[in-house]
């Protein structure tokens, strides 16, 4: 359901408070942004009145700031308070016709802002800051902003994740809040200001407008939207390179409120480490939400990855909606006929599952796992689920349970993601989370998972903050007293007096995270005041390969403020809820039980000290007025969004505002009974694997999954179309995609009948000759010539464009090769003859 702003319900009817301007301002600086959105409302009722409405934000962000400016001649600063006393402070406000404003958080990427008591003609503009990592995104190389503008529907229901009696708040998972119109436009101003060269800006989601080298400063851009669109219609993405930002670096804060210094090490790790036996289980989201754009780009991510994955792997496909199904009872080992199997499937999936059920189908694949060797687990979704919590729990249990041998990526697709289920569950599965919207490319990022899930994970990470190691040596201290970085309650109770809670450094992730090549890691430190980093930040860790260690100097400039404080609370907070903090995890603290009651004051101090609103903590601002209002205050009636809304026609969109019936279609496909209607389209690659298709006056080559049996024989009705060959010479991944479907399981190109139509060849037997004049007699020489061939194809026409999606593959076909050639000198002789072969071979396609 997309929500466009605030509305209140005056005599039974609906009634919009009109949104008068929009105005977003974003400044990023090398991986971090700072996010202030002002939104500017005017009552034009001749009552008072109270309204509501939620906003979407990153779910790694934090939300440090809030305001409400009235009629331009006062100004209400929002203040941190527990989120039980915020509420309470905000309806007693209203009682007594004060104006009041509340900002809450509904979940870890959704929150509610609450305005009361506006009167008429009144105007208010309400700002809200928050500050955010930028993610890595692995496609481009690049870091990716994402101004979330889509609360994504939620498939079931949220009781799960609405507010418990404690937290104390006054909003209602449940009860959304649209208005029927969106009569304004968004005005979006990002600034770039980084450390190095900006060498690329684009966006994959809107037009842009971009001023580079502002005041003649080649690190400082400004990027505006070219076209005047409407808030909240999609999310604005917008990804950014600079020079050498994937190096490792160590930024140091001070900030004076606290008078403790906080340390950011960042790095984009670039290693290589040899890859091993692994299970890869694939779960593929095909619910109807899924329908159209996000299932074909699910399908081809699937095959992508089934065709990439090495010979000795075992594999099981799993398919979700309201119900599951897996490929296999138990994953196969990877062969002619699994791969036939599966690739079948990818080609054939349609989004025709009803609802977004994932824990049951994740339970099943956990309980159907090897035991044998270590597992992997694909998650590819667009993730629209309320019930994240349990679904993160099931996963830290299993992945507790088999330790170090199971560890899960999610693909989150679509215009529509839910952002926090996507991160939340890679996070705890010990994997990482990329994105993709409907018009990005997404082939290089799986691809780079792939590799990353089929290499052994680094363990015993170990970073040296300060000249004395403060980490370790808790573990052989006794607590003398609170320390100033200790975020305790205030009045810790003698059932936790016994908890360790003595900490002069706090690293956040207590547990550092996996490192993986090519993907962001961020870490951070906050240090007890007077306590002083290290000039050279020492990471350690163990890998299978054997030790590692990696310096990073600090950075000389020390920062002054509290950006990089908030993001680490924001983190601490994080660790916290995931029960996997420094209090849960402390060797001091094994074995003993940590009460919920502890966390939440932890929680609390942490949400008041550095202004941040959370679980436990919501920002409350009070404008009081001198006297009471005549008028009598019209509360708002709550809302009720159903799951599924039985169609009607036109009136549908008129009840769910712009883009509302196009949600509501959604939902609908959501239902169980999508099942039986659900059609998507079939792509070009029919369900038999190897039939050839003939779309418009084009002929397509046939060929089998399998990469080594002759095509079927084609109906008459095909046969008799007028053959028009394809410009295979061209560097696209239509291309690509047909050209690995010749490719056998075991990485070789066998010289078949599919081999042959894709380049125009009857044979190969001058080539042949000229190999035995110069070489001599070898072995299976036309598997080898179509192998080698087919390697310099790769390499002289795709990998151009396609190097990472197409590397894996390449691997196997040089693996395959060197087993048929073992001779080093002959391999190398006939690999230059392949490479005329292309050469000749594309002159000819002149």
């Amino acid at each position: 359901m997309q929500i466009y702003g605030l509305c209140c319900v005056i005599e039974n009817k609906e009634t919009p408070i009109p949104l008068q301007n929009v105005v977003v301002e974003a400044n990023i600086v090398d991986m971090i942004t700072e996010v202030t959105i002002c939104q500017t409302y005017k009552n034009i009722e001749k009552d008072p009145i109270e309204a509501r409405y939620k906003f979407p934000i990153h779910e790694a962000a934090a939300v440090c700031g809030f305001e409400a400016d009235i009629d331009g001649q006062r100004k209400v600063k929002g203040i941190v308070k527990e989120a039980k006393k915020a509420a309470k402070e905000y309806t007693e406000a209203i009682e007594k016709g004060h104006g009041a404003y509340l900002l809450e958080s509904e979940s870890a990427d959704v929150f509610q802002c609450s305005i009361g008591n506006i009167t008429s003609g009144q105007t208010i503009v309400v700002k809200i800051t928050y500050v955010s990592e930028l993610k890595h995104d692995s496609e481009t190389e690049k870091i990716r902003f994402v101004l979330p503008t889509y609360i994504a529907p939620r498939y079931g229901s949220s009781t799960s994740t609405s507010s418990s009696a404690d937290d104390g708040k006054i909003l209602e998972p449940d009860a959304v809040l649209y208005s029927e119109e969106a009569n304004f436009y968004l005005d979006l101003t990002v600034t770039c200001r980084m450390t190095s060269i900006i060498q690329i800006i684009e966006s994959p989601s809107h037009k842009i407008s971009t001023e580079m080298n502002i005041d003649e400063n080649p690190k400082i851009s400004k990027i505006t939207l070219v076209d005047q669109i409407t808030y909240l219609e999609k999310d604005f993405i917008l990804v950014v390179k600079s020079k050498d930002l994937d190096q490792p670096r160590a930024f140091l804060e001070y900030n004076p409120e606290t008078q403790t210094n906080c340390v950011m090490l960042t790095l984009v790790p670039k290693f290589s480490l040899n890859t091993t036996v692994t299970e890869l289980i694939f779960v593929v989201d095909r619910s109807g939400s899924m329908s159209g754009e996000p299932m074909k780009k699910a399908a081809e991510a699937l095959e992508l990855l089934l065709r990439s994955i090495s010979e000795d792997c075992y594999f099981n496909v799993v398919s979700f909606g309201s119900h599951h199904d897996s490929l296999f009872s138990k994953s196969q080992l990877y062969s002619e006929e699994s791969l036939s199997e599966a690739i079948n499937l990818a080609q054939t999936m349609s989004a025709n599952y009803g609802g977004t059920e994932i824990y049951n189908a994740l339970k099943w694949t956990f309980e159907n796992s090897r035991n044998d060797m270590p597992t992997t687990v694909f998650l590819i979704t667009d993730g629209e689920v309320w019930n994240v919590n349990q679904i993160v729990e099931l996963i830290r249990i299993n992945e507790e349970k088999k330790s170090s041998d199971l560890r899960l990526f999610s693909l989150g697709i679509g215009d529509a993601v839910s952002h926090h289920l996507v991160e939340s569950v890679a996070r705890t599965g010990k994997g990482y989370a990329q994105f993709v919207t409907n018009s990005e490319r997404m082939d290089k990022k799986v691809i780079g998972m792939l590799k990353n899930a089929l290499k052994p994970p680094i363990k015993d990470y170990e970073i040296t903050w300060t000249d004395n190691n403060f980490l370790e040596s808790t573990k052989d201290e006794e607590p003398d007293m609170m320390q100033d970085i200790n975020f305790t309650s205030d009045n810790v109770s003698s059932s936790t007096s016994d908890i360790f809670i003595d900490f002069k450094v706090q690293q956040v992730p207590y547990f550092i995270p996996p490192i993986y090549p090519g993907v962001r890691f961020i870490v951070y430190c906050i240090l007890k005041k007077n306590i002083e980093p290290c000039k050279v930040i020492s990471l350690k860790a163990t890998s299978q390969d054997g030790p590692m260690k990696l310096d990073i100097p600090l950075d000389p400039v020390t920062l002054q403020g509290s950006i990089i404080h908030r993001l680490a609370a924001r983190k601490l907070i994080q660790d916290l809820d995931d029960k996997i903090s420094f209090l849960h995890k402390n060797p001091k603290n094994v074995g003993k039980n940590i009460p919920d009651s502890l966390v939440k004051d932890n929680i609390i101090k942490l949400g008041k000290t550095f202004n941040l609103a959370s679980k436990y903590t919501s920002f409350i601002g009070i404008d009081e007025r001198t006297s009471e209002p005549n008028e009598v205050l019209i509360k708002p009636k709550q809302i009720n969004v159903p799951q599924s809304v039985p169609a009607s026609g036109s009136h549908v969109g008129k009840q769910l505002g712009v883009g509302g019936a196009k949600r509501h279609r959604q939902i609908l496909r959501d239902d169980d009974d999508a099942r039986r209607s659900t059609r998507v389209k079939q792509t070009a690659r029919k369900s038999t694997g190897g039939t050839t298709t003939t779309v418009g006056r084009i002929r397509y080559t046939a060929r089998k999954s399998t990469g080594g049996k002759a095509p079927t024989k084609l109906p008459d009705s095909l046969a008799s179309q007028p053959e028009i060959k394809i410009n295979h010479k061209e560097s696209n991944i239509k291309n690509l995609f047909e050209f690995l479907g010749l490719q056998s399981f075991n990485g070789k190109f066998l010289p078949n009948e599919s081999f042959y139509n894709f380049f125009y060849k009857n044979d190969l037997n001058d080539l042949k000759q000229e190999i035995k004049e110069e070489i001599g007699e070898i072995k299976e020489i036309e598997e080898v010539l179509s192998t080698c061939i087919s390697m310099k194809y790769l390499e002289i026409i795709m990998f151009e464009n396609f190097k990472d999606e197409c590397e894996m593959c390449y691997e196997k076909a040089e693996k395959a090769l060197k087993k048929m050639v073992e001779n080093d000198e002959k391999r190398n002789a006939i690999s230059e003859k392949a490479k005329e072969w292309i050469h000749n071979w594309v002159n000819e396609q002149e």
